[in-house]
């Protein structure tokens, strides 16, 4: 059986729960995108807003945290569009990745004001 690629849009508390669901299986080869380099854990977000908490704090690098899974590659970039019926993923920066199943877990925006 050749190996098969999973490809995770997002790396929010969904999407490093799938990686590392994901990680250290035989046959599968996992790409995590995400538009940042770290994990920020929002839920402690107003400890930081009353400076009980520094940022760095509340943030850890996705590699730190994927790191014992030889079979995940993260990338940093920025998904501009799918193509479902070829099976690939487009980068900002021109890239495609070709994917045989496709997480999109990007999370939310919100807007208080």
């Amino acid at each position: 059986m050749s190996e098969r690629r999973v490809i995770i849009v997002g790396g929010g508390f969904a999407g490093i729960n799938a990686a590392k669901g994901l990680g250290g299986v035989r046959d599968i080869e996992v790409t995590l995108i995400d538009q940042r380099n770290h994990h920020l854990f929002q839920p402690l977000l107003y400890q930081v807003a009353t400076s009980v908490l520094s940022a760095g704090e509340i943030t850890s690098p996705l590699r730190h945290i994927l790191r014992r899974a030889p079979n995940i590659e993260v990338i940093l970039g920025e998904v501009t569009d799918f193509d479902v019926d070829a099976r690939r993923v487009f980068l900002k920066d021109g890239a495609e990745l070709q994917y045989d199943y496709l997480i999109v877990a990007a999370g939310a925006r919100h807007s208080y004001f």
